[in-house]
């Protein structure tokens, strides 16, 4: 016992040296690697892979309550999700943008009833502004012309987990063309009366819409509507006014109970 007491503090000596002597030429061999390759080149080592484009600048807006989409998926617990899972996946793209330097690429399955949501982290509270406040987005069809429905969702505090839905008719509010278009839809316009699929009793369930518990936008098709269906679509926000609205008198026809 008393020689191998004797034997470690030296093995453990020589082996501090082994290592400051690695650690030393490691670091050495770094300094000579990195020589004259500075941050920026490290940063934009992958540029070649991509057409990159001047952003446009977003221009501030202390009107707006919450940003559902702008030049990313919605982060800190955002998400998308598309149904029916064979319906493609949204994506960001830099194809085009109407602000910023990319827009999300929506293609939807016409000849099924489709759709896909983007959702907020958590929940905001809409009920202050029911009645000035506006749902404005940028839209731009692949054909121009395409039949959807804009959808706006709680978070199912009133539902069992399932989220009801409030939705408009796109045509009712003008039409999708090939240029970049913007929409500014009144949220009364949407109305109280939410829905949800009740998929164990195959029927739709309506429900008090949870404005106090806004989670999210959804574009959906209904089947063979459309001959096919590709938009792209652009900075969606809630804002606290917007326009009045000049559309068809006494519309949403049922937006109560």
């Amino acid at each position: 016992m008393i020689r191998i007491w004797r034997i470690v503090p030296i093995m453990n000596g020589n082996l501090k040296k082994a290592i400051w002597k690695s650690a030393l030429a490691a670091m050495l061999l770094a300094s000579s690697s990195f020589a004259g390759y500075g941050f920026s080149d490290y940063r934009d080592r992958d540029q070649s892979h991509f057409v990159m484009k001047d952003p446009k600048p977003f221009r501030p807006d202390k009107e707006v309550v919450t940003v559902v989409m702008r030049e990313a998926i919605p982060r800190g617990g955002g998400y998308t999700y598309q149904y029916p899972r064979e319906n493609p996946e949204p994506v960001l793209t830099d194809k085009y943008a109407m602000e910023g330097a990319l827009s999300m690429e929506i293609e939807l399955i016409a000849s099924d009833y489709s759709g896909v949501a983007i959702c907020i982290a958590g929940s905001v509270d809409l009920t202050p502004y029911l009645e000035e406040g506006v749902l404005e987005f940028w839209i731009k069809g692949a054909q121009g012309g395409e039949n959807a429905l804009f959808v706006l969702v709680d978070d199912g505090v009133k539902s069992n987990g399932e989220s009801l839905q409030v939705k408009l008719r796109s045509k009712s509010l003008g039409e999708i063309t090939t240029e970049w278009k913007h929409f500014s839809i009144p949220l009364k316009l949407f109305g109280n009366t939410g829905v949800y699929w009740d998929a164990k009793n195959t029927r739709e369930v309506m429900l008090p819409f949870s404005w106090s518990n806004f989670k999210g936008f959804r574009l959906e098709v209904r089947k063979d509507e459309n001959e096919s269906f590709k938009v792209w679509i652009d900075d969606i926000v809630i804002k606290k006014h917007g326009k009045p609205y000049e559309g068809p008198a006494h519309y949403p026809f049922r937006n109560e109970i």
